[in-house]
């Protein structure tokens, strides 16, 4: 099957992802819904009616990637992506939680910025609306075009894989050019959430590799911090899109690559017990050795 089809009518029915049909492929279609540009980044009270209008148009026939309790869900709408969790009611007598996304959508809105500046052939997304509807947190973003490298990857071939994976390392020497503005010496993400240890958004793990005392890399060099293969939007052959930067902040090479070897990609120890043969587990793990080469020298 050719890896790059987005055309949910053309998934075969053995595909991983057939029943998810709008995860991880789009291909515009001229009925697609499409944002009113007047009401971009506005939080008048007109603004705040059109995107809760949107808001009511995202059900769970559309649904691509359920949140656990406290979470949101995402949705493919259209040409746009929306995060929120208003299809989760309160339990009987209890008032809604939900982790404190503020910080991880301003964080993402300022990322993305930075990342534009360098990325001339990937594109992100634009950042339609990030902001409280109904008293939740919404993200409402560009979807682009193209396939999740992760939805492709049963298709590829080895040539396919190991070009995606040396791509992928040219994305990170482009972001790594990116240095703090105000020449700070801690790692940080772009717009630090003063709460990102206790309320949710990461585990103890990643707290301790990303701001541990223990840590005395100095690079402080941007880094997107959540380089997964579901990430990254591909067609023909290429690399065109990266998604998803709530995670991005100043954190250098190192750090975001032992982040992404411990946190992000599956460990072999997690198929001890799993019948599954050494060629399997090879390709289960080939993203996990994506920080491995390229790293730019010292100054760079």
């Amino acid at each position: 099957m050719n890896p790059y089809v987005s055309n949910p009518d053309d998934i075969p029915a053995t595909d991983l992802y057939v029943e998810v049909p709008f995860y991880g492929r789009y291909v515009p279609r001229p009925d697609d819904f499409r944002v009113d540009l007047q009401y971009v980044n506005s939080q008048d009270a007109d603004s705040r009616h059109y995107w809760a209008s949107v808001l009511d148009l995202c059900n769970e026939s559309i649904k691509i990637y359920p949140a656990d309790e406290g979470g949101r869900d995402v949705f493919a709408l259209g040409s746009v992506i929306v995060k929120s969790s208003h299809l989760h009611k309160p339990k009987d007598g209890q008032q809604h939680t939900e982790i404190d996304y503020s910080y991880a959508d301003a964080n993402e809105v300022q990322a993305v910025a930075l990342a534009r500046r360098v990325l001339k052939d990937v594109r992100v997304p634009e950042i339609y609306f990030a902001g409280k509807i109904n008293g939740r947190q919404v993200l409402i973003q560009e979807r682009i075009p193209g396939v999740g490298l992760n939805v492709a990857w049963p298709y590829l071939s080895q040539g396919q894989k190991e070009s995606f994976e040396q791509q992928a390392r040219e994305v990170l020497r482009q972001l790594h050019t990116i240095k703090p503005a105000d020449g700070r010496q801690t790692r940080c993400h772009v717009v630090p959430d003063p709460n990102i240890l206790t309320n949710g958004r990461i585990g103890p793990l990643e707290g301790d590799i990303l701001f541990s005392n223990t840590n005395a890399d100095p690079d402080m060099s941007f880094m997107h911090n959540d380089l997964s293969k579901s990430n990254c939007i591909v067609d023909k052959d290429k690399i065109v899109g990266l998604v998803d930067w709530e995670m991005a902040g100043f954190f250098g090479w190192k750090t975001a690559g032992e982040v992404h070897r411990r946190i992000r990609t599956p460990q072999r120890e997690h198929f001890a017990n799993a019948n599954v043969s050494e060629e399997t587990l090879w390709d289960v793990m080939w993203w996990n050795d994506l920080y491995d080469d390229g790293m730019p020298e010292p100054g760079e």
